[in-house]
């Protein structure tokens, strides 16, 4: 496994959003309400990126077709029963954020 640096701790705060791609995925570190989430940056319904996409009580909803998603969970909200967001975890290594990937 390696550690993937992301960003500071420092520079994270609610309404943070950045895009990345590692080992060919792409993926999105965003912070809602005090919270840090590193999400795959593709809506598992049709592949449309998060990028844009509101995020609010603790959703985020695909800027394509509207589906919503729970960040903490991943569990697909609307229009029901579907596929899940994936999520990676995160960690931290001194003064920066992260995640932990196989080599």
């Amino acid at each position: 496994m390696q550690f993937h640096a992301l960003e500071k701790l420092m520079f994270l705060e609610d309404g943070y959003r950045r895009e990345f791609v590692l080992q060919g995925i792409p993926m999105l570190l965003l912070q809602e309400e005090g919270q840090v989430h590193l999400i795959r940056n593709q809506c598992p319904h049709r592949g449309q990126a998060f990028t844009t996409a509101d995020v609010s009580n603790g959703r985020i909803r695909c800027p394509g077709h509207g589906w919503s998603f729970e960040l903490a969970s991943g569990e697909c909200r609307l229009p029901g029963p579907g596929p899940c967001l994936t999520r990676y975890e995160l960690d931290s290594q001194g003064n920066q954020i992260g995640v932990w990937l196989p080599d």
